[in-house]
């Protein structure tokens, strides 16, 4: 099964994480730390690559950001428009052929999708093509050494209807070398694991206290910063 079709099918059901409390915990911290590494500018041109159901392409529109959503899978993209009235532009393009010009977004984000991709590095070079000079390549990773990889990954091989079923994890130092010039920031987080969590207020306590350490690490952003056209 493509990638399409398997995201197609888990559409009407995708967001189902999110709206428990430990799903609520991990898109919080998640998206600190995209914000914080991508640091957005109000009236900004932003490319949201692999939006999926659009969360994070409504949560960059609410920032005062002009955002385009891109995903493979229609159904997910259905799901994205019906959510709210907000208009809010979705585009279904596969993210190795992107039907932008060169030169065109201020920032791009792309949380948790490269690991199912079948060439994350030709995702990530055709990212940095559509960005502006100066423009921003803001990326979130489910760290390969971390309780969670290892989570979805006996998900994957238990479950042949997983979406984790073929994913593939990275670590830092593989990230770092997938584009010919080093990234400008690297920031880590989501330090309770899967099988830990109790409640949010004790979840974040942790958070602060581990201050973005590496190590035990469940999630990192990496941004690269384009200085050429």
């Amino acid at each position: 099964m493509g990638t399409a079709a398997l995201f197609d099918e888990k559409a009407s059901t995708y967001d189902d994480f999110c709206r428990t409390p430990l799903g609520h915990f991990v898109d919080v911290v998640e998206r600190e730390i995209v914000a914080v590494t991508a640091k957005p500018k109000q009236g900004e041109k932003v490319i949201d690559l692999g939006c999926g159901t659009g969360s994070y392409t409504y949560w960059l529109s609410d920032l005062g950001l002009s955002v385009v959503g891109v995903d493979i899978s229609q159904k997910m993209l259905e799901v994205a428009r019906n959510k709210r009235e907000k208009v809010v532009t979705f585009v279904q393009a596969d993210l190795l052929n992107l039907p932008f010009d060169n030169n065109t977004f201020d920032l791009a984000v792309c949380n948790t999708v490269l690991e199912f991709l079948q060439d994350p590095v030709a995702a990530l070079r055709e990212g940095l093509r559509v960005l502006k000079p100066g423009g921003r390549l803001v990326v979130g990773f489910i760290n390969s050494s971390g309780t969670w990889a290892k989570k979805y990954s006996e998900r994957g091989r238990k479950d042949p209807g997983s979406v984790f079923r073929h994913a593939r994890f990275f670590s830092v130092d593989e990230v770092s070398t997938m584009l010919p010039f080093r990234p400008s920031e690297v920031r880590f987080g989501l330090y309770v694991g899967p099988d830990e969590f109790q409640d949010f207020g004790s979840a974040m306590q942790l958070e602060r206290e581990c201050d973005g350490q590496q190590q035990g690490a469940g999630y990192f952003v990496v941004r690269w910063d384009k200085t050429e056209p």
